[in-house]
């Protein structure tokens, strides 16, 4: 029913960190104005993309009344983004079919967290300016507790290059290790019973230890921290 949509990345500053991917060879997206914009999309032609985003430390005041609209477990959501130091932080998931064309709508996703007794935060609308000005829109929401991956829609208008080439040879997210508590652990078993990507394992806390990327080679004047974040695929 659900896949691997993307991983999240918690950066101190979103401009530094484009410049440093670009430099490690990253064609990379800005999620809007780059004069105005927090996040930033590294994508591949196919399987999950990349997300960095920069969120100030005072937004985590933020998720008590966003929290009080969407839910509690959103609210932790946000104040866990927050409070997260530099690095990996969090894997989002969407449905595994979808038509590009169809409406925005995490109704059946919602249902189905209802039967497993997952349910959590109500279905948030967002949207943004792409680079191009054009509006883009998409939906999230948080299955009950702080350790599930959030779920997502698809972007609408689609968002995603039909060509992507990056310098360093990446073309795919081969892997995505992903610890969770054992009880959540389960419980995202009902929900991603077998996914090519997501590799999760009983751990004391979420979190994602290393995404590995298939072709990728770190070139010289790749960063410290941009090299810590990948390994390459063994496979061709």
């Amino acid at each position: 029913m659900l896949r691997c949509s993307h991983i999240l990345c918690k950066v101190d500053n979103i401009r530094a960190c484009v410049a440093q991917l670009e430099q490690a060879g990253f064609s990379v997206q800005w999620g809007g104005d780059p004069a105005r914009a927090h996040n930033a999309l590294v994508w591949f032609e196919e399987g999950p993309f990349l997300e960095f985003f920069e969120l100030p430390r005072w937004f985590r005041w933020l998720s008590y009344p966003f929290g009080w609209r969407f839910g509690s477990s959103a609210g932790q959501r946000l104040r866990d983004w927050a409070q997260a130091g530099e690095g990996w932080c969090d894997v989002a998931l969407e449905p595994e079919q979808y038509q590009p064309e169809a409406p925005l709508s995490l109704d059946n996703v919602s249902q189905h967290l209802r039967q497993q007794a997952l349910a959590g935060s109500r279905v948030v609308n967002g949207s943004r300016k792409s680079v191009q000005g054009e509006r883009v829109n998409y939906c999230f929401m948080m299955p009950r507790g702080n350790h599930l991956p959030f779920i997502v829609s698809h972007y609408h208008p689609l968002q995603r290059p039909v060509c992507v080439r990056h310098a360093n040879g990446a073309r795919a997210v081969a892997q995505v290790d992903f610890h969770i508590p054992l009880p959540s652990h389960c419980q995202l078993q009902r929900l991603l019973p077998a996914d090519r990507w997501l590799n999760s394992q009983h751990g004391e806390r979420r979190y994602v230890s290393i995404v590995v990327l298939q072709g990728w080679q770190a070139l010289p004047q790749t960063s410290d921290f941009i090299q810590s974040l990948f390994n390459p695929s063994q496979e061709a």
